[in-house]
């Protein structure tokens, strides 16, 4: 949240009124849906496969659903890094609650992350060192917790077994 907070300057909203109601928007109805769709019932329904394909799956499907924003006249390019930058966030986001994190903690970072992206008073193509920054430390992350769920995954069995 503190890179895009700094990568943006900041967020920008014409009055305090104006920012208390994109972000209550931005968190009590955006990210309180798309998590609830994407990793409370398309996740934990897609869990019986396997985490992998639950985590993967869950991902793609929210990556998606961000293409849909071409149709609201943004550029192409701009999409693909959306559709990008959702699918490395979905893979954080899956990969930590079967990590075994609360769903409640997903919404106020999707909350909070739409809400730094909808106020910033930067365009999107200036901040493109950041953007492609925070992209790469999410990656990172996101392969962290793949391999740490792995093992434990590999650890929990053994102690079954």
């Amino acid at each position: 949240m503190l890179i895009i907070l700094i990568g943006n300057k900041g967020a920008h909203g014409s009055s305090i009124a104006d920012l208390v109601l994109i972000l209550l928007t931005q968190t009590l109805v955006i990210a309180f849906v798309e998590e609830m769709v994407f990793r409370g019932f398309i996740l934990n329904l897609l869990l019986s496969k396997s985490y992998k394909v639950a985590v993967l799956l869950s991902s793609f499907l929210f990556a998606f659903t961000h293409s849909l924003n071409m149709l609201s006249g943004q550029s192409v390019a701009n999409t693909i890094f959306q559709i990008l930058f959702a699918f490395v966030i979905g893979l954080v986001l899956a990969l930590l609650i079967v990590n075994g994190q609360s769903i409640g903690i997903m919404i106020v970072f999707h909350g909070l992350n739409n809400f730094l992206q909808f106020t910033s008073p930067v365009d999107a193509n200036d901040s493109l060192l950041i953007n492609y920054a925070l992209l790469l430390f999410l990656s990172g992350y996101a392969f962290y917790l793949w391999n740490r769920k792995a093992t434990l995954s590999v650890s929990q069995h053994q102690i079954s077994s």
